[in-house]
C-alpha cells in the first residue's frame, strides 16, 4: 500500500502495453500433490468366455435407444457394433447390426479411437424386430466375433417374450467379400431343422420345449467352421444338452459335432478397446 503522494504518482504512472510485465498465473500446489495419470488405453479379446456375450434388456429399456461398444476385426479393417431399440407402447425390443469400415493409413489405436458409432456411413447389416410390432416382444442381435480372415462377421439373434421366455435363437453369418454393395447376411436356420430333425428321431420333439442355440465362436482348428452348442429344458427346468453343432461357411452344411458337452477349441478374433487406470 503506498504512503506518500510520490509513490501513488509512481504506481499510477501509464506504461505502455509493450513495457508490461505480467507474471504467469500459478496455481497453488498442496505439499502432497501428485499429478493425476492418464488412463491406458489397450485393446483386448471380445469372445474370451466363448459365445458368453449377452444384451442388457434394462439398459435398452432405461434409455429407449442403445448403442452397443464397438467390435473391432483383428486386422482393424472394421467395426461392428449393435443399435437397439425400445417400444414402450408395445413393451417391445428390436435391433440391427451395423458394420462400418476403418480409415487406412493410421495407427491401429488410432483407427479404433477414430470409429464413431454415430457415423452415417455404416453399413446396415442385420436387422430383427422391427418390421413387427407384438405386445411384449424382444428380437435382440448379438455380436459373437469376427472370423479370422476378418471377412465374416458371427452374430445371433434371440427371438422371444419378456413374459413367456424364448421362443428361438438363429445363427447369423455376414459376409464381408469384395464392394460394399456384394455384402450379405445368412440366417442359418438349417441348423435349426438339423438339429430338430436328429432329436426327432430319439423321440425327442422339440417344439414340445423351450430350447435354445448358443453360437460360441470360430472353430481355432477350422477358421471356416462355426461351432454351437444346443439346450433345451424339461417341464421342472432341468436343461438337456442339445449337442455339439457345426456350420460350415463355404457350403453352408450343418454337422453333429459330439452328442455330449465335449470341451473345443474357439478362437478369439475380434478386439474391443479399454481403459485401464494406472
Amino acid at each position: 500500500m503506498v504512503q506518500t503522494k510520490e509513490e501513488w504518482e509512481e504506481k499510477a504512472k501509464n506504461v505502455n502495453i509493450e513495457d508490461r510485465k505480467i507474471s504467469p498465473y500459478q496455481r497453488p500446489q498442496q505439499k502432497d500433490f501428485k499429478p493425476k495419470t492418464p488412463p491406458s488405453t489397450k485393446f483386448i479379446k471380445y469372445n474370451v468366455a466363448p459365445g458368453g456375450r449377452e444384451v442388457n434388456f434394462s439398459d435398452i429399456k432405461n434409455k429407449l435407444e442403445l448403442r452397443s461398444q464397438g467390435v473391432f476385426d483383428r486386422q482393424l479393417k472394421y467395426m461392428a457394433y449393435g443399435k437397439y431399440y425400445y417400444s414402450p407402447v408395445y413393451n417391445q425390443i428390436s435391433s440391427d447390426i451395423y458394420v462400418q469400415k476403418l480409415k487406412s493409413g493410421l495407427t491401429r489405436m488410432n483407427k479404433a479411437l477414430g470409429a464413431n458409432v454415430l457415423n452415417t456411413k455404416s453399413t446396415l447389416a442385420i436387422s430383427s424386430g422391427e418390421k413387427e410390432f407384438k405386445n411384449n416382444l424382444f428380437s435382440t442381435l448379438t455380436i459373437v466375433d469376427f472370423s479370422t480372415d476378418s471377412k465374416k462377421l458371427l452374430v445371433k439373434e434371440k427371438i422371444g417374450s419378456s413374459v413367456e421366455g424364448i421362443f428361438r435363437n438363429y445363427v447369423w453369418i455376414y459376409f464381408m467379400q469384395g464392394d460394399e454393395i456384394e455384402w450379405f447376411a445368412i440366417r442359418f436356420t438349417n441348423l435349426n431343422e438339423a438339429i430338430k430333425r436328429y432329436h426327432a428321431k430319439t423321440g425327442l420333439a422339440l417344439d414340445n420345449y423351450r430350447w435354445d442355440i448358443k453360437p460360441l465362436g470360430f472353430s481355432k482348428d477350422n477358421p471356416e467352421v462355426v461351432v454351437s452348442e444346443a439346450f433345451a429344458w424339461d417341464k421342472n427346468k432341468k436343461q438337456i444338452f442339445l449337442g455339439l453343432w457345426a456350420i460350415d461357411c463355404t457350403d453352408a452344411s450343418v454337422s453333429l459335432v459330439s452328442k455330449n458337452p465335449t470341451p473345443v477349441e474357439i478362437s478369439a478374433n475380434g478386439v474391443i478397446v479399454k481403459e485401464f487406470l494406472p
